[in-house]
């Protein structure tokens, strides 16, 4: 419905959909009640009520439905006004109550009576009806009344019974029930086409003495909600009029802060926060394959030597790992993007290295007997190598998990080894710092190696990368702090 008003400077505002705001000097001069009162939506704020009090008014029914000059408002607006001059009122408060339609089937005088009972209790609860039995003063085109009805009302309630669940599933005879076949049909298009309005709109009613067996199928007696009273009283209803007033019997709590839940085991968990990787010591060194092509800067070697191999890997597979080798260590930033590669293999191994020594050595090889190799030179600062033991774990934790990711047969165990070389003048510190230096307190080593004198499982690398990287680290890092 559509208010045509004169509200002087500040315009009405509704607080909610069923209630409605003005200022005391409301002119109203037409009500326009096809769509229901207040549909326009006006969202401006309430005005400032100050101390005087508010008059509430509960519009009738004529005013609502007939279209017609509300000349009660009007007068009421009026005498609202008067007493606003003399600070007794300060704003004038239209509320609407709450509508349903009942679609039901005369089943019998028992069930009729019934129903009007129903609406009865409706009504004394603040809530307008719409019932057939109750629009019976004039003459009606009933279908354009059900229509207006069912269309207009918050609520359509449907009342169970055998002859609706018969009419409402056309299971009922043609000639029977004219009224409530068409309310049904109508209710059938509504449902189909609007679906999430009307499930919400219309509410199933089973009255005392009926069952969920007779609402029809198309409003899902068992897969939807249904009100069933006890009997035909506010306490027996209590259901029906909560979801009609919007009033639910429990609320939810205030949503709380969501706890802190850490895994219990595996990354991030206590446990592996304080585990640490178990080195099993070996009885004799195991051989390794160390490079021998040694260029002029600072290399660093990783080497994963297998302990008790099970079996030697074949030439086949050595010949197809090499370009898997050469993705992987670009991938992994071992190579640039930029950089030729030499990627090849034969009887013995499988690689992929870099090809022109002045942009830095770097390569990765896999041996027949299962060892892994991974090799890559110190960064510099003003020409000089720079040992950061941070900054190399990072790198060796990555080169780790590079060389464990490579789609081969691996034992149980592997033992580490690294090496340095020529590690010529190496300076140990942060290479931030050193960037900015311009001299260095230089150790001079030939070479350092630590031997694959200890074992780690496979799991335990794989699990704990940096801590691994962080001890081959210090190791290596040690001959430079003489």
């Amino acid at each position: 419905m559509r208010i045509d008003a004169r509200f002087g400077p500040q315009q009405g505002a509704e607080l909610n959909d069923r209630v409605y705001v003005a200022p005391a000097v409301l002119r109203v001069r037409d009500v326009d009640t096809r769509r229901g009162f207040g549909s326009s939506r006006t969202r401006h704020c309430p005005p400032s009520l100050h101390r005087s009090p508010t008059i509430i008014c509960t519009l009738p029914r004529d005013i609502r439905r007939r279209g017609r000059k509300a000349r009660s408002v009007q007068n009421l607006s009026r005498n609202t006004a008067r007493l606003a001059q003399h600070g007794m009122v300060s704003a004038l408060l239209y509320r609407f109550p709450m509508r349903v339609f009942i679609s039901y089937t005369h089943d019998d005088d028992q069930h009729r009576e019934a129903v009007r009972e129903l609406a009865t209790l409706l009504v004394d609860n603040g809530i307008e009806v719409d019932l057939d039995a109750w629009s019976e003063k004039h003459r009606h085109d009933w279908y354009v009344w059900a229509t207006r009805g069912i269309t207009e009302a918050d609520f359509v309630l449907v009342i169970a019974s055998a002859e609706y669940r018969r009419m409402g599933d056309g299971n009922g005879p043609a000639h029977l029930n004219l009224g409530g076949q068409s309310e049904a049909a109508l209710l059938r298009e509504l449902v189909q086409s609007r679906r999430e309005e009307f499930t919400k709109k219309i509410l199933p009613v089973i009255l005392p003495g009926h069952t969920v067996d007779e609402i029809p199928f198309f409003l899902q007696p068992y897969a939807a909600t249904r009100y069933e009273l006890d009997s035909i009283t506010a306490e027996g209803a209590e259901s029906l009029l909560r979801v009609i007033f919007g009033k639910p019997e429990h609320l939810p709590p205030p949503l709380g802060t969501p706890p802190t839940l850490p895994p219990r085991s595996g990354p991030g968990s206590p446990t592996a926060a304080t585990r640490a990787p178990t080195w099993r010591p070996l009885d004799n060194s195991l051989p390794v394959q160390w490079r021998q092509d040694r260029g002029q800067g600072a290399t660093v070697e990783l080497h994963l030597v297998p302990v008790a191999p099970d079996s030697r890997l074949g030439v086949r597979t050595l010949s197809k790992v090499s370009d898997d080798l050469a993705a992987r260590g670009r991938a992994q930033g071992l190579f640039s993007h930029d950089q030729a590669l030499d990627a090849n293999s034969n009887e013995r191994s499988a690689w992929a290295r870099t090809t022109n020594s002045r942009t830095g050595e770097a390569g990765l090889t896999v041996h027949r007997d299962g060892q892994l190799s991974c090799w890559h030179p110190l960064p510099t600062a003003n020409i000089v190598a720079v040992l950061d033991e941070e900054y190399l774990t990072q790198q060796l934790a990555t080169r780790l998990q590079l060389l464990l990711g490579l789609d081969l047969p691996r034992p149980r165990e592997f033992a580490p080894a690294i090496g340095l070389g020529p590690a010529g003048f190496v300076h140990l510190g942060r290479l931030a710092d050193a960037s900015a230096r311009t001299s260095f307190q230089l150790k001079r080593q030939d070479q350092v190696r630590i031997e694959p004198e200890e074992a780690i499982s496979v799991d335990d690398l794989r699990q704990y990368p940096h801590k691994v990287a962080d001890e081959l680290v210090a190791r290596i890092a040690q001959p430079f702090r003489r």
